[in-house]
């Protein structure tokens, strides 16, 4: 297998979660793969496009809470699947200013190497790992 270091991925997805964070749809628009694939508790997305996850994105970003500033995420780790085939798994929690949870949850993510980035293939959002162990 070539030699990838393993901060890319997570680097890769670091610059995903600070678009996310600034509610700006297409920059995060730019860290997905044409297509891409997001599974949300209560649906299944195809994205065959950037203008797809632009516009699915606004939508999520339109329904959050008022109150959100920002994301916290722990126990995040990768595993790297191939040369060009990650996964980055581990739990996020929405937060308002007050520093208070408004939504907590878990998240897995299939990335595949284009050139030199990492795009997201298939976001997939469902219950915190761990929770209630």
């Amino acid at each position: 297998m070539e030699s990838v270091k393993t901060v890319d991925v997570l680097e890769a997805f670091r610059q995903y979660t600070q678009a996310f964070q600034a509610l700006d749809a297409p920059a995060v628009a730019q860290h997905f793969h044409e297509p891409a694939i997001l599974i949300a508790p209560k649906d299944v997305v195809v994205l065959k496009t950037r203008a797809d996850v632009e516009e699915t994105y606004r939508r999520i970003m339109a329904d959050m809470p008022k109150d959100y500033v920002r994301t916290d995420f722990f126990a995040l780790s990768e595993l790297r699947l191939g040369d060009d085939l990650s996964r980055v798994t581990g739990n996020g929690t929405w937060k308002d200013g007050s520093n208070r949870d408004l939504m907590p949850f878990g998240m897995t993510y299939l990335l595949r190497r284009s050139g030199d980035t990492w795009l997201i293939v298939t976001a997939a959002i469902h219950a915190q790992q761990g929770a209630g162990k």
